[in-house]
């Protein structure tokens, strides 16, 4: 078969800066005057290369960071490689759904969203307007395309893009494990496209972290780890690959060392990752029981992650009054598919939200409580006061927002050493806060912050609670010792 796509030593370098344009920051006065933005190298893939032939069905597979995402993107044009080439064969049409809302304006309607979709794709407003119909059909929202598209819930975004991808007839298909956000129906239905497109001799590229999607689609594996190519033969042999990277270390991504890279930490030590998130969960069930959560009120738990107080509180409230949040479809789907099976808990008894801005727009409940714990630590400024405002136009008038926070020491500015061992910083992840700065951005939002007394969190944080208009009337139990 011949090559349609090359991939020669590919490496991509992103470079991050901080604190070099953060005037929330700066104004709000927590940035030292004449302080230098501080720049780091991050190397996504290095040295990759990679032949897919017509017809190739591949799955990327690997740990959280590995370079998958990054690989996609670089095919479909959204980045360029640092280095190396990257081949891809003349007239190719690519279809891609790599991120949710890629492509799309929120204050367009799903209508004149397809259109600029398509547009970006290649396709002329002649060759678009040919498979309007066949994308609306197949998308199922033919009663929202004059709705603007920020009104959309997730999964009406992942129905609406995945149709366009499927209906432009592309030579490659690019697939992050986006619809996996969508009901079971869909799925089926995204499934039985991807069989039949794979049937018709084209070509797919399908990140996953789902073995039995990958087994139903790929003939092929590569597998990444730390943005090298460490496999790329046989499915067995790739999911094989992949068990014995993540059984080597199984809770990465958990926390960030003092250079802002992923660290994993050792299970088998007294604090390991397992039981700090188990007992996390735990700590989150017992404090919100103890401030009188009932089964009956809608609770949402930002920042959802690990999906350790999922676990606990899906079970507890009725059907679909448990609302998750993530920013990241990775963490989102390695809970799905890993952390609620093995707690024997169904995710469909909740729902889930997934966008990294904080966007709860197509939620119809407003909460009695919402939780965020350890979530400030990923957070730089500018995103804590996204959360706070998004969280806090969404709760009820009684309704309270419970947040744990990383406090620095003396000086702000210099790392601190957490009880559980994590170095926080104040511009560097993971974070540290000081709260008269929270106090300043839930004020900003809409609300009035309380300093609670608990000293029971897990990782030794402190506890925080917003109520919306100024209201502040919470009980000050702490007996909930896990």
């Amino acid at each position: 078969m011949t090559t349609v796509i090359d991939a020669r030593e590919v490496s991509k370098k992103f470079v991050l800066r901080h604190n070099a344009s953060d005037i929330k920051a700066r104004a709000m006065g927590i940035l030292r005057a004449g302080e230098r933005a501080r720049t780091e190298e991050f190397w996504a893939l290095r040295g990759v290369s990679i032949r897919i032939a017509h017809g190739d069905a591949i799955g990327l597979v690997g740990r959280n960071g590995s370079g998958k995402s990054t690989f996609l993107k670089l095919i479909a044009g959204i980045h360029r490689p640092s280095s190396g080439r990257l081949l891809v064969e003349e007239r190719t049409r690519i279809g891609s759904m790599i991120e949710l809302g890629t492509g799309f304006h929120p204050e367009l309607t799903g209508q004149e969203n397809v259109l600029l979709n398509t547009a970006i794709h290649g396709l002329t407003r002649a060759e678009a307007l040919s498979i309007y119909d066949r994308i609306v059909e197949y998308s199922g929202l033919r009663h929202f395309m004059d709705v603007p598209i920020k009104n959309y819930s997730s999964g009406m975004h992942m129905r609406l893009g995945f149709a366009i991808a499927a209906n432009m007839d592309p030579d490659v298909l690019l697939l992050d494990e986006i619809f996996a956000v969508g009901d079971e129906e869909f799925q089926k239905q995204c499934m039985a496209t991807l069989q039949a497109f794979v049937e018709s001799g084209r070509t797919i590229l399908f990140v996953s972290h789902a073995p039995a999607a990958v087994r139903a689609i790929c003939r092929r594996v590569c597998v990444l780890d730390d943005g090298h190519l460490r496999f790329d033969g046989d499915v067995e042999g790739g999911l094989a690959e992949y068990r014995r990277l993540m059984s080597r270390t199984p809770h990465k991504a958990v926390r960030a060392d003092d250079n802002g890279s992923e660290t994993a930490e050792d299970a088998s030590s007294p604090r390991s990752v397992r039981s700090l998130v188990d007992a996390e969960g735990e700590w989150v069930y017992e404090l919100l029981l103890a401030q009188g959560l009932r089964p009956d009120q809608y609770v949402m738990d930002v920042g959802c992650g690990s999906f350790a107080a999922a676990a606990r509180l899906l079970p507890y409230m009725m059907q679909s009054h448990y609302w998750g949040y993530e920013q990241t479809m990775d963490r989102y789907l390695a809970g799905v598919h890993s952390e609620l099976p093995k707690a024997g808990v169904a995710a469909e008894r909740g729902h889930f939200v997934v966008n990294e801005e904080f966007d709860f727009s197509g939620v119809p409940h407003a909460f009695d409580y919402a939780i965020a714990s350890s979530l400030l630590r990923r957070l730089p400024l500018n995103a804590v006061a996204r959360c706070f405002a998004s969280v806090v136009r969404k709760l009820t008038p009684e309704g309270r927002f419970f947040v744990t926070w990383a406090e620095p020491g003396p000086d702000l500015f210099e790392p601190r050493q957490q009880p559980d061992g994590a170095t926080t910083s104040a511009d560097w992840p993971p974070y540290h806060h000081d709260f008269d700065v929270l106090a300043r951005l839930a004020e900003l939002a809409g609300g009035r912050i309380e300093r609670l007394p608990d000293a029971h969190h897990p990782r030794g944080e402190s506890l925080l609670v917003i109520a919306p208009n100024a209201r502040s009337s919470v009980s000050h139990s702490t007996d909930h010792r896990i």
